[in-house]
């Protein structure tokens, strides 16, 4: 005998931030789910970790967790061993002279390292490992109580929800399903990165920390900009007195057209290759991004190229049909965002806690008005935003206009016109949701 719809689980495709903070409230709210990631297990898949930053939506994320869970954030940090102040500020370094510019209030703000986070956030959830998503069917019955939605994994397994919820990162197969490929893939930019994880020796590790001890952002007039961050600081209560163990996090990045990242990728550029080609640009800059690039050896294997890219959920093309309400997106799946305003977790949290708002008080009512009316507010939210941090990536690639922008005076806030150009205080948004070479979920 079929179980009844009210008592199939949703099934949450992707067990990266969204996707579990979901989980988290679902379970809370009693609400049957089920979450499928296409990983082994919650580790990285190869030696590449990077920060997500959490401020404004920190009141939700804490929520959705509960009060004893949230408690042992510091755990997840970059660095375990200094708490979160409730006011701070992120130094803007002009990149040609060193000077620092500007101080970005960083009110609240959580810096975590995303492999830490996903560890402590897949914690006591119902996680099923290595299940890969191919295919999406739908039961089709006579009434709309009677409804479900069957995933279908590479490894010939299926499971059936009465709502599937894709959650997989922002080269989402998930999206792909519902809208096909051509519409789904993402809109590359002019902008590209490469990424850099490195330790170095005990004095250089202190130099390197010297202006802040948690991300300084650095503004180039020549049309580049970088971040030199802290990664892992341990977690031992003694790491501090061990600088030689932290790990640092940095990039350069710079205008680059499609056509021109199409050139390189041709040539098939390796860690060493980019590497080569970001300490050439890291010439141009003054300390402390010239002697960091200078530090690294030559063979370092951390290096990670970035292409930047977006996918705005607000345009009439990509709109979706959700199968009277058996299928919609969150987080990176739904808009994949640029990373330099620091603000693809914030709006995935704010997702997660709407969309388990809305299913936690449905009630009676049909599944298919409560998927619309999260959508309706998603949307234009999320819309806005990629459209927000967009401006902003280029206008940070840009000394004219950056000089004479908002930059100077706004705060990391939630999506407004007036605070558009708010700082780049983060690497990487939720889940590394500008890439578009599909490394991440």
């Amino acid at each position: 005998m079929e179980r009844p719809q009210s008592e199939l689980p949703v099934l949450i495709i992707g067990a990266g931030s969204s996707g579990l903070a979901v989980a988290h409230g679902l379970k809370k709210a009693n609400i049957p789910y089920k979450v499928f990631e296409q990983d082994p297990n919650a580790k990285p898949r190869n030696a590449r970790d990077w920060a997500i930053g959490c401020h404004w939506s920190h009141p939700i994320l804490a929520s959705l967790i509960g009060e004893e869970k949230w408690s042992r954030i510091i755990e997840t940090q970059t660095d375990p061993n200094t708490p979160t102040k409730e006011v701070d500020a992120c130094p803007v370094i002009n990149g040609k002279t060193g000077e620092i510019v500007r101080h970005v209030p960083l009110n609240n703000f959580y810096r975590l390292l995303r492999s830490r986070f996903r560890g402590f956030m897949a914690e006591d959830i119902d996680v099923a490992w290595g299940k890969k998503l191919v295919d999406v069917t739908y039961d089709s019955p006579d009434t709309d109580a009677d409804r479900n939605v069957t995933a279908h994994f590479a490894d010939g397994t299926t499971a059936t929800g009465r709502l599937l919820l894709g959650a997989d990162s922002s080269n989402s197969r998930a999206r792909a399903l519902l809208l096909g490929p051509e519409r789904a893939k993402l809109h590359r930019l002019s902008l590209a990165a490469t990424f850099i994880n490195c330790s170095f020796t005990r004095e250089q590790a202190l130099y390197l920390r010297r202006t802040h001890p948690l991300v300084n952002l650095v503004v180039h007039p020549d049309g580049m900009m970088g971040m030199l961050a802290a990664l892992d600081m341990g977690a031992a209560e003694d790491a501090e007195s061990r600088p030689e163990t932290w790990r640092f996090a940095f990039y350069i990045s710079w205008r680059t057209t499609p056509a021109e990242q199409d050139a390189e990728a041709a040539r098939k550029m390796g860690p060493r290759e980019r590497l080569a080609q970001a300490k050439a640009m890291s010439r141009a800059f003054a300390d402390p991004m010239r002697s960091a690039y200078e530090w690294m050896p030559d063979d370092l294997e951390t290096v990670y190229y970035t292409p930047n890219g977006n996918w705005d959920p607000s345009m009439p093309d990509h709109r979706w049909d959700n199968r009277g309400g058996r299928i919609t997106l969150v987080g990176d799946a739904a808009h994949p965002m640029t990373y330099h305003r620091g603000q693809g977790l914030n709006h995935a949290i704010d997702d997660a806690g709407h969309l388990v708002r809305l299913l936690a008080a449905q009630g009676d009512r049909p599944l298919s008005d409560v998927i619309n009316e999260y959508e309706a507010e998603m949307r234009p939210r999320a819309g806005e935003e990629v459209r927000l941090s967009e401006m902003n990536s280029y206008m940070l690639h840009d000394w004219d206009k950056l000089s004479h922008s908002p930059f100077m005076t706004a705060n990391l806030t939630k999506g407004t016109p007036k605070s558009f150009a708010t700082s780049a205080v983060d690497a990487e948004a939720e889940d590394s949701n500008t890439t578009s070479n599909g490394d991440h979920s």
